[in-house]
């Protein structure tokens, strides 16, 4: 068990009530190191009297948790997938296969690490209490009564259970959550390679694009307000928005490449209460999640799921409700024509031919190409930040850059994003056999990031985890590249490689 002190910045207005404590911004830095101890140079006189070694801690991978999530849930957990770069230079990864022959766990696919954590607060602090809706609405009230009827009859009978049948929109008005499910003009993707035709390719590619929009809470933009729901092109203008407004954007891109999709409200062991998208294709025995916020995609079936529960379903024609005993993904039944599972909103006592309605979205969403001078322009920035900021994080030491193993991994970053996407990722052979010509003289530790950009401060401070640059000793050098992918309407990817060498020595 690890307790450590409950340390955040002021929050806003220097005012600890629970409006403040659910804006601050925050975020749990959990990060696994490799400790290690190295053996110094020693003269011959010293070689059979005195001991000398450095500790080295080598950054392995990270899990990040916003202090907002823990503070709303109280409590989270679950199986935590840590986020390892692939490749790690100067490690490597034991195969699938040998796993399998020392009989160890078949549960945790090939690249994922896993930790099983409970996170929590000591003592706990007083959350916000939830607002009851109670907002103006052009739905009919036939509609919203059979609304407000169908989930109190719902909540008697799994009262431990969430279930929505209507949402507040930008407006502070009350809609019908379907009225957001609607096909969208998909973005205009850059894309290279021989697989554009592949769907699955295609679904990949917009969940990134849509993960990169940056996050941003209602609980911090609208403390103790219920959540606000914008329409994909308010979404799109905003640049910022919770996990509903990412969750019905991914799906009205996958309805235009004609998928079986819904978004799924339930419960995420990173964030509590979660919307996602959910896919099943006629081919597919299990559904799979997409996670809105790093793109990532799993079946159901999988024990590393992180999404722990599903109350709800919706498309653009009705809403399902959970009503199975069972509310984990793995032993769930997905047939929503099954009634015994699945209660609909739309049924024989409410049909919906009795109501008409058009949906809120646009029928068209405007793009925007992003100015190729504003993304060099702000990767030399992140670089230069990085670049005179790693002194401070170097305390007595000296910072020398290889310049020549820099280059090289500049050179390397620009595939990343691809790579990324197609679940292409190199292995670490490859990546070495990039930097042969150092590692005959130098031994070589790094690793490559990548994340959503949002400001500065916040790439900084993921490198800043790191601890790479904690290294207490003049004999090593470091080497950073900093590459901008970028996106339409200024939707832009991250990546910074770091790495430090240290000569090799005989000793």
């Amino acid at each position: 068990m690890i307790m450590c002190p409950f340390r955040i910045g002021e929050p806003p207005d220097n005012d600890f009530d629970t409006s403040s404590l659910q804006r601050c911004r925050d975020i749990l830095y959990i990060n696994v190191f490799d400790e290690i101890e190295l053996d110094l140079p020693k003269t011959d006189r010293e070689r059979d009297q005195i001991i000398r070694k450095r500790i080295v801690r080598n950054w392995l991978g990270s899990i990040k948790i916003p202090f907002s999530n823990i503070y709303i849930n109280q409590r989270l957990e679950g199986n935590y997938c840590l986020s390892v770069p692939n490749p790690l230079i100067g490690y490597a990864r034991i195969k699938l296969s040998q796993l399998r022959n020392n009989n160890q766990s078949k549960a945790v696919p090939p690249s994922t690490s896993v930790l099983r954590m409970f996170v929590t607060m000591e003592p706990l602090l007083a959350t916000p209490e939830p607002m009851q809706q109670s907002f103006d609405s052009t739905e009919s009230l036939d509609l919203l009564n059979h609304a407000r009827s169908w989930v109190e009859q719902l909540n008697k009978k799994f009262p431990d259970r969430e279930y929505k049948a209507t949402v507040s929109d930008i407006n502070g008005r009350a809609v019908f959550i379907p009225r957001f499910i609607h096909r969208l003009p998909l973005p205009p993707l850059v894309t290279t390679g021989s697989a554009e035709g592949d769907s699955q390719i295609q679904c990949q590619r917009l969940a990134r694009f849509v993960s990169l929009i940056p996050f941003l809470a209602d609980a911090i933009t609208f403390p103790g307000i219920c959540d606000i729901w914008e329409t994909s092109d308010q979404f799109l203008r905003t640049m910022a928005g919770d996990d509903e407004e990412h969750a019905v954007l991914l799906n009205n891109y996958f309805l235009s490449l004609n998928r079986k999709t819904w978004i799924a409200l339930g419960i995420s062991i990173y964030s509590g209460p979660v919307w996602f998208v959910l896919t099943k294709e006629d081919s597919q025995r299990y559904p799979t999640c997409w996670n809105v916020s790093d793109g990532q995609n799993t079946s159901t079936i999988e024990t590393w799921n992180p999404i722990r529960s599903i109350y709800l379903l919706a498309n653009e024609e009705n809403i399902w409700a959970n009503i199975q005993e069972q509310d984990v993904p793995s032993r769930m039944n997905f047939d929503v024509s099954n009634t015994k599972h699945w209660r609909p909103f739309f049924d024989r006592s409410f049909p919906r031919n009795s109501l008409s309605w058009t949906s809120v979205q646009p029928n068209d969403l405007h793009y925007e190409v992003t100015q190729s001078q504003d993304v060099v322009t702000l990767e030399k920035h992140i670089f230069e930040v990085i670049r005179d900021k790693s002194p401070d994080w170097r305390a007595s030491n000296i910072t020398p850059w290889h310049y020549g193993c820099q280059k090289r991994l500049q050179e390397i970053l620009k595939t990343k994003e691809e790579s990324f996407i197609l679940g292409l990722a190199p292995s670490g052979g490859d990546i070495e056999a990039e930097l042969t010509e150092f590692q005959s003289t130098h031994d070589i530790t790094g690793f490559s990031i990548q994340m959503p950009y949002s400001t500065i401060q916040a790439v900084v401070d993921t490198v800043y985890s790191t601890k790479l640059f904690e290294h207490a000793t003049n004999d090593i050098q470091f080497a950073l590249a900093v590459h901008v992918h970028a996106y339409p309407n200024n939707i832009l990817a991250v990546w910074v490689y770091v790495a430090h060498l240290t000569r090799k020595t005989t000793l």
